[in-house]
């Protein structure tokens, strides 16, 4: 399959379990039902994929999947092409003329909401969720799912059973997904077990348990002859993973009413084709019964219970206890039992977050400077852990008034995730402070600044109460400088380095992104600023012919504006015009004077072009200078290894990106090879353990690593590490083409 075979159509896609791409296919199939379009599935398989989705053919008819579904590496070359359904919207003027004529003009949609029933504008909301249970007649299943779907249609008939849907899985085991709070999908096992208490309390009830942890299964059947699981009404099967997955999401349609996770993909695809109720088990509680199961959760973990299965289950309990003790007015006994177990070894990203949050609510920022040392004195497992202590670390400088130690932790927060609001918060007060310059962060428009009255989102009580900090010499009442960070990225993505996710880069979310530019800063309409920085957005969104008119007219208004002209280099170098690009690129480098970014942006571009001398100066003084860029010490160190015999000049410029980038992946990847050509090789293998233990190595990783220990006659130690990870041997040894 071709890109070419795909225009003109819905595409359903979603890199993810059993029930996001389920509806995410049923919504795409129930629109092509309805219009009459062709219907495609970019079904990913490879990286981090889970087990049960790898091979869609367990689930559904070959032929089928032949005729409907495509890779990654179409996907790839499509994306950023397709239209979201999501972003089609009456404010953005689709109609249903509008919608068939880009479908005639070639333009494909994507379907890929993770949830819920997608309606497009003109459609009638209460008409459509009823015609999705349809599209589940368009599917083409295996022949072993089709006969397990006709025994659970037969066995199911006629029953009133009550499913409890808990989820747990990677949540609580996959090394990168337990790093990451799952509060709508993770829900306390004690909210169970007080809801189950009183499902029992009719003599007619039946209780069907699904789980993705046979543990919380087992459990529960305990507790009464009436509860079963899966295996107990269909026994012994023998189903691939992805078939049982599947088949235990028709089973729960099947039931008459569904408690689970307030916001569970599987769940909600299973009411969505029965048509039966799902409630949230914590709503179903009275108040009484959920303090009851909240005060419970929390005296197991005091007491270190051993219910909680692995630490990745206690991990997502701190959520619902931190919930729990602030309705209590007790923060503080949260705090110190969040406390002990990371003394104790707690190793999950998200508990440096909620402790963070928490030495907010009790009134000690202060602590957040012992809290990031903490992360930093043990090995990372995401980057989401040294953005929060960095963010949170930068907060408490900048109320100090510690100006330079505040600019180093923005730095560093902005690298590890430069799209995270509370991060642009943070780097927004230091913007209000005059701590954030173009001239020692990133280079943006200054014109493009507006008053905000509150710079941190204010939805989650936790982040709202951030705005009640402030700079030294500042009150939190006043109105602060704001700035749209985003575009800095868009400006730096070589500088900025950090890979980010394909929304980024979808044209259809840029446009809407443009349209909140516009009315954001109206009153700016017509300004040198706002037509650059419309620019960058109409570049992003592939109009790269209006995107140079709008650099251009920027230029004439303001020609001395270095940005202006680095911006229109962008564009020309995708153009192919080259030496105009880098004439553009110079002149801004001379205008904004030395800058590493301008700096570091220039040496790449000219090595590109084949002008090395030019290029080695450049990173020469880049070498030995002082500054704070985390990205720009990494290609420093990248190129200077290109020379032999300066190996170790560039392990140490690396060490100066490190030291702030505490375990990122990219750094102790390139670390790692130094070592080994060095021929440090137990220094160099201990790094590539400490990637692969934390679930940081990628495929990428692990052929780097096959390369390395297979050139020493040590295939066994690549064999070996390998087997740590997700990944498969035979499959690293075939791509490094071993």
């Amino acid at each position: 399959m071709t890109p070419a075979d795909l225009q003109g159509s819905i595409i359903s896609h979603r890199n993810d379990r059993m029930g996001g791409r389920m509806i995410a296919m049923l919504n795409a199939l129930r629109i092509t039902r309805d219009y009459d379009l062709p219907f495609f599935v970019g079904w990913t398989t490879g990286g981090r994929t889970s087990e049960e989705m790898r091979d869609p053919t367990a689930i559904f008819d070959a032929d089928w999947v032949a005729q409907h579904f495509f890779d990654g590496d179409v996907l790839g070359e499509v994306y950023d092409d397709l239209i979201d359904l999501s972003t089609l919207t009456q404010h953005t003027g689709w109609t249903p003329e509008k919608f068939r004529a880009a479908i005639a003009q070639g333009s494909s949609f994507l379907s890929g909401a993770a949830m819920g029933v997608t309606v497009l504008p003109w459609e009638n909301p209460q008409e459509v969720p009823a015609r999705l249970p349809l599209a589940v007649e368009s599917i083409r299943f295996s022949a072993p799912v089709r006969a397990m779907i006709e025994r659970i249609d037969s066995i199911f008939a006629g029953t009133k059973l009550t499913a409890y849907h808990i989820r747990r899985g990677d949540i609580i085991y996959d090394p990168i997904t337990s790093n990451k709070l799952w509060p709508n999908k993770f829900i306390p096992r004690e909210f169970y077990e007080q809801h189950l208490g009183r499902t029992l309390a009719d003599p007619d009830a039946r209780v069907l348990i699904f789980s993705d942890t046979p543990v919380e299964v087992e459990r529960l059947r305990k507790v009464d002859p009436r509860v079963q699981g899966f295996d107990d009404l269909l026994g012994d099967t023998d189903l691939t993973p992805g078939a049982r997955d599947f088949l235990e999401l028709f089973a729960m349609s099947r039931c008459k009413h569904i408690y689970g996770p307030p916001s569970s993909a599987f769940s909600q695809t299973a009411m969505t084709i029965g048509g039966c109720s799902l409630q949230a088990v914590e709503d179903a509680l009275s108040p009484e019964d959920r303090a009851a199961a909240m005060d419970r959760m929390t005296d197991r973990l005091e007491a270190r219970s051993t219910l909680f299965i692995n630490m990745g289950d206690v991990g997502q309990c701190l959520h619902f206890l931190i919930e729990r003790q602030k309705e209590l007015g007790d923060p503080a006994r949260a705090r110190r039992i969040i406390r002990a177990y990371m003394d104790d070894g707690l190793d999950k990203s998200f508990a440096y977050q909620l402790l963070c949050e928490l030495s907010v609510a009790t009134g000690d920022l202060a602590a957040c400077e012992d809290i990031r040392d903490l992360a930093y004195a043990r090995p990372s497992y995401s980057d989401d852990s040294m953005a929060t202590v960095n963010t949170y670390s930068a907060l408490h400088h900048l109320a100090q008034g510690n100006t330079d130690t505040a600019l180093d932790r923005l730095h560093a927060s902005f690298w590890f995730r430069p799209l995270e609001n509370v991060v642009h918060g943070a780097v927004n007060l230091g913007l209000t402070a005059d701590i954030v310059t173009p001239d020692n962060f990133y280079p943006f428009d200054p014109a493009m600044t507006r008053q905000k009255g509150n710079v941190f989102p204010q939805g989650r009580r936790a982040l709202a109460e951030l705005n009640t900090i402030a700079p030294k010499g500042y009150d939190p009442e006043d109105r602060s400088d704001f700035h749209m960070w985003d575009i800095v990225v868009r400006d730096w993505r070589l500088t900025c380095g950090k890979k980010l996710n394909r929304a980024f880069t979808n044209k259809s979310k840029i446009t809407k992104s443009l349209d909140m530019l516009e009315r954001a800063f109206s009153k700016l309409e017509g300004s040198p600023a706002l037509t650059s920085a419309r620019g960058v957005l109409l570049f992003a969104a592939g109009d790269a012919d209006e995107a140079l008119e709008c650099q251009r007219r920027a230029i004439a208004a303001a020609p001395d504006t270095p940005l202006y002209r680095k911006r229109i280099s962008d564009v020309l170098f995708s153009q192919g015009a080259d030496k105009t690009a880098l004439f553009q690129l110079r002149k801004a480098s001379n205008l904004m004077g030395w800058h590493p970014t301008y700096q570091a942006e220039l040496g790449w571009r000219l090595w590109r072009m084949k002008e090395r001398d030019e290029s080695w100066e450049i990173y020469n003084r880049l070498a030995v200078a002082d500054h704070r860029f985390i990205e720009v010490h990494l290609m420093t160190s990248d190129m200077i290894r290109r020379d032999p015999d300066r190996l170790e000049e560039s392990l140490a410029v690396l060490e100066r990106g490190l030291k702030p980038a505490h375990g990122a992946q990219r750094l102790l990847a390139a670390k790692a090879r130094l070592l080994m050509m060095l021929e440090r090789v137990e220094e160099g293998r201990a790094v590539y353990e400490q990637l692969v233990d934390c679930g940081l190595g990628t495929e990428h990783t692990h052929v780097e690593i096959y390369r390395q220990f297979s050139a020493l006659g040590r295939e066994d130690i690549a064999r070996e590490l390998t087997a740590r990870s997700i990944y498969d041997f035979d499959m690293v040894k075939e791509m490094a083409g071993g």
